[in-house]
């Protein structure tokens, strides 16, 4: 990805990661495959103008935040758009509120 960031000048940011591995493994066979180092070069200069064209959207201000649909039991559930949704750090923890049981080393 990087190189081919390097080499056609695009937004590190906006190149795509899942398509990065679907082209990389759809290439390295046939980069395997190639007679010689003359095509192995050629397949790899067309692999990385392929990954500079792959582009995702520009989203300015999305934001990630930290929770799930399905959740690990830290997270509160995801249920409503991610742009409205307001994370609250003390609602991340999974005691609640409850004394936690601790078992010693002793």
């Amino acid at each position: 990805m990087a190189e081919a960031v390097a080499i056609h000048q695009v937004d590190l940011e906006r190149v795509s990661f899942k398509g990065t591995v679907d082209a990389v493994r759809q290439y390295s066979a046939a980069i395997d495959k190639a007679r010689n180092r003359k095509m192995r070069g050629q397949l790899w200069e067309d692999l990385l103008l392929n990954l500079a064209r792959d582009l995702v959207p520009l989203r300015p201000g999305r934001q990630e935040p930290r929770a799930v649909k399905r959740r690990p039991k830290p997270y509160p559930l995801l249920n409503q758009p991610r742009r409205k949704f307001v994370e609250i750090s003390h609602r991340n923890r999974f005691w609640k509120g409850r004394p936690r049981n601790y078992k010693g080393f002793n």
